[in-house]
């Protein structure tokens, strides 16, 4: 079931309706690419090109675009419980799921010498669930500070990690933080 709209119909909708500086489009509309569907590695855009996804779809696609054990997962816990308002009513998934991470990563880490830090008491990783790329940012910021006792971070030039308030302290891109000048402090 394709949205039959062409990638010059798609950037004008996003230039007419979508806040400013979320979807970059270059000027000669030669930048980025409007994704129609995917499958496995392969990615199609709006015009029926097909490309190799290299990046995964930032990762969303580890398993493959549309592998049929994930959609049939996603399709199963959706016929049982589509949202459970997580930080308020959670569902035992979400707590297996945080133990599992910890187990992963951090207590891995504990048992191999890895975590040292004085700071870390708990003897078990803490999790932060979240739904995009710039609550992780926003989260590795604030884990940062807290874990540092230092105020700053490194920023790369031409690195985008989103448009919070702690992901724009971090960005060098003027034209994102303009606006917001005043509120970020430097």
């Amino acid at each position: 079931m394709g949205i039959s709209m062409t990638t010059k119909q798609t950037f004008r909708l996003l230039q007419a309706y979508e806040s400013r500086n979320v979807t970059f489009i270059e000027p000669d509309g030669s930048w980025p690419m409007v994704w129609d569907r995917a499958q496995g590695v392969d990615v199609w855009d709006a015009e029926g090109r097909k490309y190799l996804d290299l990046t995964a779809a930032f990762g969303v696609a580890a398993a493959g675009h549309a592998n049929s054990r994930v959609v049939k997962a996603g399709q199963r816990q959706m016929a049982r419980l589509l949202h459970a308002m997580g930080d308020v009513h959670p569902h035992p998934l979400k707590a297996r799921l945080a133990r599992e991470l910890s187990r992963l990563t951090f207590e891995r880490w504990r048992k191999q010498g890895t975590v040292q830090n004085s700071k870390f008491k708990s003897s078990t990783g803490k999790t932060i669930f979240g739904n995009s790329g710039f609550e992780a940012v926003e989260a590795a910021l604030k884990t940062a500070v807290l874990a540092t006792g230092k105020n700053g971070v490194i920023a790369f030039t031409g690195a985008y990690h989103g448009l919070g308030y702690g992901a724009l302290n971090a960005t060098h891109r003027k034209h994102f933080r303009e606006r917001f000048q005043s509120q970020l402090g430097a």
